[in-house]
């Protein structure tokens, strides 16, 4: 027969270990984003609408609907192949940028 501390101190590693697990995977999350692209960098998500060769801007359109423009700069210039695709596909897309001066700047576009 098997004891009730047995069971509750079964139970108590269970959630224990789902603690550990889940507050792993949220931080490595968060870490990841400043790792791959600086401090202060936010996030959104939508679909590219067209892209300016001429001064590096990309109009995109968030998931709420919000029209957005972005000024391409780094990584987000080595990767004009991968937004053309984006924008024939319209395919959902992740755009990493800074707010400098109420413009937007794109450092990365996934």
């Amino acid at each position: 027969m098997v004891s009730f501390s047995r069971i509750s101190a079964f139970l108590t590693l269970i959630v224990l270990f789902t603690l550990i697990i889940v507050g792993t995977v949220l931080g490595a999350q968060n870490i990841g984003t400043q790792i791959t692209h600086g401090n202060g960098v936010l996030h959104t998500h939508g679909i590219i609408k067209s892209k300016s060769d001429a001064d590096n801007i990309l109009v995109f359109t968030t998931d709420g609907g919000q029209d957005m423009q972005f000024t391409c700069t780094q990584r987000c210039l080595t990767e004009l192949g991968h937004i053309q695709r984006h924008i024939y596909e319209q395919a959902p897309t992740d755009v990493y940028y800074n707010k400098i001066n109420n413009t937007f700047v794109a450092v990365d576009v996934d």
